[in-house]
């Protein structure tokens, strides 16, 4: 009497163990490549905000070195005190960038550079 092997189940179990398997992977790589470019849209917009900031940094020395604000009037009429300068750069539309120059009777002047900026999109 012939013994008669039905192998159909366990074909059919590893193959919906190789797409579990295969969709998985995909999901894993997608995952990642989203994450992947968040991070370095997060980066490239960092360093855009710091260069920008640096900007107002230089354009507050070149103020300080020619000894006039915004308007034209002598810088040394605001200290000590603080002085608010708007450099002349481009910046994206919901960036912002506020350089002050501050001076308490004391040299060296301090000069800050703050630069606001979208730390995410939506995708």
């Amino acid at each position: 009497m012939p013994i008669l092997h039905n192998n159909k189940g366990i074909a059919f179990a590893v193959s919906i163990a190789l797409v579990l398997l295969l969709s998985i992977t995909a999901i894993v790589f997608l995952v990642s490549a989203y994450n992947s470019v968040t991070i370095n849209e997060s980066l490239a917009r960092r360093a855009r905000a710091i260069t920008r900031a640096e900007a107002g940094i230089n354009y507050a020395f070149w103020k300080i070195r020619i000894n006039e604000d915004d308007s034209g009037d002598p810088m040394s009429d605001y200290f000590p005190g603080t002085c608010t300068l708007t450099p002349p750069i481009t910046i994206p539309t919901g960036w912002s960038i506020q350089v002050s120059v501050e001076d308490n009777g004391l040299d060296p002047k301090t000069v800050k550079s703050t630069v606001n900026y979208q730390k995410s999109t939506v995708f």
